[in-house]
Protein backbone atom coordinates (compact mmCIF):
# COMPACT_ATOMS: atom_id res chain seq x y z
CA UNK A 1 0.00 0.00 0.00
CA UNK A 2 3.07 2.30 0.97
CA UNK A 3 4.10 1.77 -2.37
CA UNK A 4 1.64 2.24 -4.37
CA UNK A 5 1.06 5.35 -2.62
CA UNK A 6 4.37 6.59 -3.34
CA UNK A 7 3.32 5.83 -6.78
CA UNK A 8 0.80 8.42 -6.55
CA UNK A 9 -1.86 5.68 -7.10
CA UNK A 10 -3.62 5.28 -3.48
CA UNK A 11 -6.80 6.63 -2.94
CA UNK A 12 -7.24 10.45 -2.40
CA UNK A 13 -11.04 11.34 -0.96
CA UNK A 14 -10.07 15.08 -1.50
CA UNK A 15 -8.13 15.07 -4.83
CA UNK A 16 -8.80 18.66 -6.23
CA UNK A 17 -10.52 17.62 -9.10
CA UNK A 18 -13.19 16.04 -8.45
CA UNK A 19 -15.76 16.60 -6.18
CA UNK A 20 -16.32 13.69 -3.84
CA UNK A 21 -19.96 11.51 -3.71
CA UNK A 22 -19.02 8.20 -2.24
CA UNK A 23 -16.38 5.97 -1.50
CA UNK A 24 -16.68 1.91 -0.79
CA UNK A 25 -13.27 -0.22 0.31
CA UNK A 26 -12.84 -3.83 -0.63
CA UNK A 27 -10.55 -6.74 0.41
CA UNK A 28 -9.93 -9.67 -1.35
CA UNK A 29 -7.51 -12.40 -0.33
CA UNK A 30 -6.80 -16.16 -0.65
CA UNK A 31 -3.42 -18.33 0.38
CA UNK A 32 -1.44 -16.59 -2.08
CA UNK A 33 -2.72 -13.36 -3.30
CA UNK A 34 -4.99 -10.40 -2.13
CA UNK A 35 -6.08 -7.04 -3.29
CA UNK A 36 -7.19 -3.88 -1.83
CA UNK A 37 -9.75 -2.16 -4.01
CA UNK A 38 -10.73 1.61 -2.96
CA UNK A 39 -13.95 2.99 -5.16
CA UNK A 40 -14.09 6.80 -5.21
CA UNK A 41 -16.96 8.40 -7.15
CA UNK A 42 -16.76 12.04 -7.52
CA UNK A 43 -18.09 14.81 -10.10
CA UNK A 44 -15.08 16.26 -12.01
CA UNK A 45 -16.11 19.38 -14.08
CA UNK A 46 -12.72 18.50 -16.30
CA UNK A 47 -14.14 14.91 -17.21
CA UNK A 48 -18.07 16.26 -17.08
CA UNK A 49 -19.61 13.51 -15.75
CA UNK A 50 -19.85 11.38 -12.37
CA UNK A 51 -16.81 8.95 -12.40
CA UNK A 52 -16.19 6.12 -10.30
CA UNK A 53 -12.38 5.92 -9.95
CA UNK A 54 -11.39 2.41 -8.84
CA UNK A 55 -7.71 1.76 -7.05
CA UNK A 56 -6.52 -1.71 -6.74
CA UNK A 57 -3.38 -2.55 -5.15
CA UNK A 58 -1.98 -6.08 -4.12
CA UNK A 59 -0.63 -8.67 -6.62
CA UNK A 60 -3.11 -10.04 -8.78
CA UNK A 61 -4.56 -6.60 -10.38
CA UNK A 62 -5.80 -7.55 -13.09
CA UNK A 63 -5.27 -4.14 -15.33
CA UNK A 64 -2.34 -1.86 -15.82
CA UNK A 65 -2.81 1.70 -13.80
CA UNK A 66 -3.96 3.55 -16.80
CA UNK A 67 -6.83 1.40 -17.73
CA UNK A 68 -10.17 2.18 -18.95
CA UNK A 69 -11.62 -0.19 -16.30
CA UNK A 70 -10.45 1.95 -13.29
CA UNK A 71 -12.06 4.96 -14.64
CA UNK A 72 -15.75 4.19 -14.93
CA UNK A 73 -18.15 7.07 -16.32
CA UNK A 74 -22.05 6.45 -14.78
CA UNK A 75 -24.50 9.54 -16.60
CA UNK A 76 -25.28 8.42 -19.75
CA UNK A 77 -27.23 12.11 -20.63
CA UNK A 78 -24.90 14.26 -19.18
CA UNK A 79 -24.83 16.48 -22.01
CA UNK A 80 -28.44 16.66 -21.87
CA UNK A 81 -28.62 18.74 -18.76
CA UNK A 82 -27.38 21.67 -18.94
CA UNK A 83 -28.73 24.17 -20.98
CA UNK A 84 -25.54 25.88 -23.31
CA UNK A 85 -27.52 27.90 -25.20
CA UNK A 86 -28.59 30.36 -22.13
CA UNK A 87 -25.78 33.51 -21.69
CA UNK A 88 -25.50 32.48 -17.84
CA UNK A 89 -22.13 30.57 -16.48
CA UNK A 90 -22.06 27.83 -15.54
CA UNK A 91 -24.88 26.59 -17.27
CA UNK A 92 -28.25 26.15 -16.10
CA UNK A 93 -29.72 22.74 -15.49
CA UNK A 94 -32.39 21.64 -17.13
CA UNK A 95 -35.56 19.65 -15.70
CA UNK A 96 -34.88 16.57 -16.95
CA UNK A 97 -34.03 12.86 -14.93
CA UNK A 98 -30.98 11.45 -14.92
CA UNK A 99 -30.33 8.41 -17.25
CA UNK A 100 -27.28 6.23 -14.47
CA UNK A 101 -26.19 2.93 -16.72
CA UNK A 102 -29.38 3.13 -18.80
CA UNK A 103 -31.93 3.45 -15.89
CA UNK A 104 -34.11 7.13 -15.65
CA UNK A 105 -33.59 8.40 -11.79
CA UNK A 106 -35.76 11.30 -10.97
CA UNK A 107 -34.19 14.04 -8.30
CA UNK A 108 -36.01 16.29 -7.00
CA UNK A 109 -33.99 19.49 -7.16
CA UNK A 110 -34.41 23.23 -7.28
CA UNK A 111 -32.90 24.41 -11.04
CA UNK A 112 -29.86 26.60 -9.62
CA UNK A 113 -28.49 23.85 -7.47
CA UNK A 114 -24.79 23.21 -7.87
CA UNK A 115 -23.57 20.18 -10.11
CA UNK A 116 -22.13 18.80 -7.52
CA UNK A 117 -24.73 18.92 -5.19
CA UNK A 118 -27.05 17.36 -7.48
CA UNK A 119 -24.91 14.35 -8.02
CA UNK A 120 -24.65 13.93 -3.57
CA UNK A 121 -28.37 13.54 -3.88
CA UNK A 122 -28.01 10.22 -5.50
CA UNK A 123 -26.91 8.97 -2.00
CA UNK A 124 -28.47 7.04 -0.31
CA UNK A 125 -31.03 5.88 -2.48
CA UNK A 126 -29.79 5.31 -5.73
CA UNK A 127 -25.41 4.92 -4.74
CA UNK A 128 -25.14 1.20 -5.96
CA UNK A 129 -25.56 2.75 -9.61
CA UNK A 130 -22.71 4.86 -9.25
CA UNK A 131 -20.46 2.22 -7.47
CA UNK A 132 -18.88 -0.77 -9.22
CA UNK A 133 -21.13 -4.05 -9.68
CA UNK A 134 -19.84 -6.77 -9.62
CA UNK A 135 -19.03 -7.24 -13.14
CA UNK A 136 -17.11 -4.19 -13.14
CA UNK A 137 -15.07 -5.26 -10.42
CA UNK A 138 -14.40 -8.24 -11.69
CA UNK A 139 -12.54 -6.61 -14.77
CA UNK A 140 -9.85 -5.87 -12.08
CA UNK A 141 -9.97 -8.87 -9.66
CA UNK A 142 -9.64 -12.18 -10.02
CA UNK A 143 -13.04 -14.35 -10.39
CA UNK A 144 -12.02 -16.57 -7.84
CA UNK A 145 -10.86 -14.53 -5.41
CA UNK A 146 -12.92 -13.94 -2.36
CA UNK A 147 -14.10 -10.88 -1.24
CA UNK A 148 -13.27 -11.29 2.48
CA UNK A 149 -14.84 -7.37 3.75
CA UNK A 150 -16.74 -4.68 2.46
CA UNK A 151 -17.00 -1.17 4.18
CA UNK A 152 -19.12 1.92 3.00
CA UNK A 153 -17.63 3.98 5.51
CA UNK A 154 -14.03 3.49 7.61
CA UNK A 155 -11.28 6.31 8.58
CA UNK A 156 -9.21 7.00 5.86
CA UNK A 157 -6.18 9.80 6.01
CA UNK A 158 -4.78 11.55 3.07
CA UNK A 159 -1.73 10.26 1.92
CA UNK A 160 1.30 13.24 2.35
CA UNK A 161 4.08 13.30 0.31
CA UNK A 162 7.34 15.17 0.77
CA UNK A 163 10.62 15.23 2.70
CA UNK A 164 14.60 16.91 2.46
CA UNK A 165 15.55 16.85 -0.86
CA UNK A 166 15.20 18.38 -4.67
CA UNK A 167 11.57 17.87 -5.39
CA UNK A 168 12.80 15.21 -7.46
CA UNK A 169 13.43 13.23 -4.69
CA UNK A 170 11.08 14.06 -2.21
CA UNK A 171 7.90 12.67 -4.12
CA UNK A 172 8.26 10.00 -3.32
CA UNK A 173 8.67 10.24 0.24
CA UNK A 174 5.71 9.77 2.17
CA UNK A 175 5.20 11.79 5.60
CA UNK A 176 1.60 9.96 6.24
CA UNK A 177 1.62 6.70 4.58
CA UNK A 178 -1.25 4.10 4.90
CA UNK A 179 0.46 1.96 6.72
CA UNK A 180 0.47 5.08 9.49
CA UNK A 181 -3.25 4.68 9.57
CA UNK A 182 -4.98 2.74 11.83
CA UNK A 183 -7.84 1.02 9.60
CA UNK A 184 -5.48 0.23 7.04
CA UNK A 185 -2.96 -1.69 9.26
CA UNK A 186 -5.99 -3.80 10.41
CA UNK A 187 -6.97 -4.26 7.05
CA UNK A 188 -3.82 -5.81 6.23
CA UNK A 189 -3.87 -7.95 8.58
CA UNK A 190 -7.36 -8.92 7.21
CA UNK A 191 -6.05 -9.66 3.68
CA UNK A 192 -3.04 -11.54 5.50
CA UNK A 193 -5.04 -13.96 7.46
CA UNK A 194 -8.53 -13.78 5.70
CA UNK A 195 -10.35 -12.94 8.75
CA UNK A 196 -12.62 -10.10 8.69
CA UNK A 197 -12.69 -10.05 12.67
CA UNK A 198 -9.49 -8.77 12.20
CA UNK A 199 -10.60 -5.33 11.24
CA UNK A 200 -11.70 -3.52 14.60
CA UNK A 201 -11.91 0.46 13.99
CA UNK A 202 -11.92 2.51 17.37
CA UNK A 203 -11.80 5.79 14.93
CA UNK A 204 -14.75 7.39 13.58
CA UNK A 205 -15.40 6.82 9.70
CA UNK A 206 -14.98 10.18 8.03
CA UNK A 207 -15.54 8.80 4.18
CA UNK A 208 -18.84 10.74 3.76
CA UNK A 209 -18.27 13.42 1.33
CA UNK A 210 -19.16 16.47 3.58
CA UNK A 211 -15.66 15.24 5.62
CA UNK A 212 -13.79 16.44 2.85
CA UNK A 213 -14.67 20.18 1.81
CA UNK A 214 -11.78 21.02 -0.31
CA UNK A 215 -12.18 18.20 -2.85
CA UNK A 216 -12.95 19.36 -6.52
CA UNK A 217 -12.01 23.02 -5.63
CA UNK A 218 -9.25 23.25 -7.44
Amino acid sequence: MDAAAADDRFADLEHPYSYLIDARLHAYSDTDRWVLLIEVVGYNPRVGNVVDVLYPVGKAVLVEPNSPALRLRRIDNVTELFDEEDDEWPDPLRQVPLVIRGQQVHVDAPQDIEEEELFRMLVPQHRELSLADETELRRVVPADLPEVLRLDEWHHETVIRGGSGPPSAAAGVLQVAPSDVEAYQQIAKVLATGDASRYRPTLPPNTHWSDWPQSGRL
